[in-house]
């Protein structure tokens, strides 16, 4: 889906500075609490009448339409048990309430709510609507303050904001309707220095409208890149986010670790060359091009190529000495990204496991007849390594092998000619692969070695135009 991205500076002379929006006034526990004649009580159901519980309950003042830009500061408690909340008073005579239960992904706003009303007696959940994006930002030349990459995106004079570090995809959940949507420095001090400095609110706070788009309930808003930054010059800022890019088409996905809890800080690699036939030396190497972020999301762009029509992503947790976990999404073909057009391609969500590996020998059997011939330890360049992924290495017929950090599960060994002028003269050939390259299918245990007695290799059969 295409958007046209619009930034715009709020008109407002009135700004909040962007503040630890999570202030807890208690937790609300179980029904036995002893509340007060000002404590505002309520109870939350969801949409299939079910109490809701652990739901974030969260009460702000009321701000005037046309203050975009003020990030509205809130006190927040949980249900219990019972979907009952209680707040020890109500911060003003009307104030508004948002609720947002995580687990049922559920949501509900009331704009404005006179102290002392029943309006809260029974507030009923609805679906949520997603917001999701990804956040960056470009400081000037000579920047009169650093930054940093702590950044606050909000629902300007809504009770919603949610942190995000600057290079993070984020998905915030929001109620279904149009909105608008502020990005400011996350630190409240930075703010202050940015303001002392002479620098406008109006280009601390950057707003963005959604105009004639609408989140629907259920549906996800997938809109951005988005860029914060000080410069007065929005043409120029929007030449960092033109409206109609060559190309903003991405890939996506989300990674789990146990439980299926998101999983932050994972590396993440594209596997274009799912066969290995270009890695050079003696075996091929994980290189992550973006990691996780808190929720467990990332981005990347598009691949440049797919040479063999499908692709995957990898996934490694861990760190330069050891790999903990390791997962691989499901492939992908290249028509589902040709015509992507500044979307995204979203390719699910992977759980990662106890990363394996692979202990081997090669045999060379010059007649496939003849398997008795599998003493034969003429030197054969050979590789073997696994499809889809990064684990590939390059040995000769009659030496042990070792592949280690493979994913876990069934995955599908590849082996041919190590020899590159040979399987390029048999690509130049267009040989078909299944003449060259003996797949077999094994299981890798989790968290250990498979030790399988080994394979055998026969030389391919080389174009009579090239023997």
């Amino acid at each position: 889906m295409k958007y046209a991205l619009t930034l715009a500076v709020a008109c407002s002379a009135l700004f909040f500075a962007c503040s630890d929006t999570e202030k807890l006034s208690g937790t609300a526990t179980d029904t036995e609490n002893m509340l007060t004649a000002s404590a505002v009580t309520g109870t939350v159901t969801r949409t299939d009448g079910a109490r809701a519980p652990a739901a974030a309950v969260r009460m702000s003042k009321i701000y005037s339409a046309k203050d975009k830009a003020v990030v509205p500061e809130f006190i927040e408690v949980k249900t219990d048990t019972l979907g009952v909340f209680a707040f020890d008073s109500a911060i003003a005579d009307t104030f508004q309430i948002a609720v947002i239960d995580q687990d049922a992904e559920e949501i509900s706003y009331l704009p404005r709510v006179v102290s002392g009303s029943r309006d809260l007696d029974t507030i009923k959940l609805e679906k949520a609507a997603f917001f999701e994006s990804v956040m960056y930002y470009a400081e000037p030349d000579s920047p009169a303050v650093a930054v940093g990459s702590h950044f606050t995106v909000y629902m300007p004079g809504m009770p919603f904001a949610q942190s995000v570090f600057a290079g993070d995809s984020f998905k915030m959940m929001i109620p279904a309707g149009t909105w608008w949507f502020g990005f400011c420095p996350g630190d409240p001090q930075i703010v202050a220095k940015l303001q002392d400095k002479g620098i406008a609110d109006s280009l601390i706070y950057r707003v963005w409208s959604m105009d004639s788009l609408e989140a629907k309930a259920g549906d996800t808003l997938n809109v951005g890149p988005f860029i914060w930054s000080t410069t007065s010059d929005v043409d120029s800022l929007m030449k960092q986010v033109p409206e109609e890019p060559e190309n903003l088409s991405r890939i996506m996905g989300s990674v789990a670790c146990g439980a299926g809890h998101p999983c932050a800080g994972v590396e993440v690699m594209a596997i274009t060359d799912i066969y290995g036939f270009e890695f050079v030396g003696d075996s091929s190497e994980f290189v992550a091009q973006t990691v996780t972020d808190s929720t467990g999301r990332w981005w990347l762009p598009v691949p440049d190529s797919v040479p063999y029509d499908s692709f995957r992503v990898e996934y490694r947790l861990g760190d330069s000495v050891k790999t903990k976990m390791t997962g691989l999404s499901r492939y992908a073909r290249y028509a589902e990204i040709k015509d992507l057009d500044n979307d995204t391609l979203n390719l699910g969500k992977a759980s990662l496991t106890p990363q394996s590996g692979l202990i081997s020998t090669i045999a060379l059997v010059i007649d496939p007849r003849d398997s008795t011939q599998s003493s034969n330890c003429m030197v054969n360049s050979v590789v073997v390594g696994a499809k889809g992924t990064a684990h590939f290495v390059r040995t000769v017929t009659c030496n042990s092998l070792r592949i280690k950090d493979i994913p876990s599960g069934e995955q599908e060994l590849l082996l041919y000619s190590g020899d590159t002028k040979v399987v390029s003269t048999l690509q130049a050939a267009e040989t078909p692969l299944d003449e060259y390259v003996v797949t077999t299918f094994v299981n890798l245990p989790k968290g250990d070695m498979l030790e399988w007695q080994g394979m055998t290799y026969t030389p391919p059969t080389l174009p009579k135009s090239v023997k």
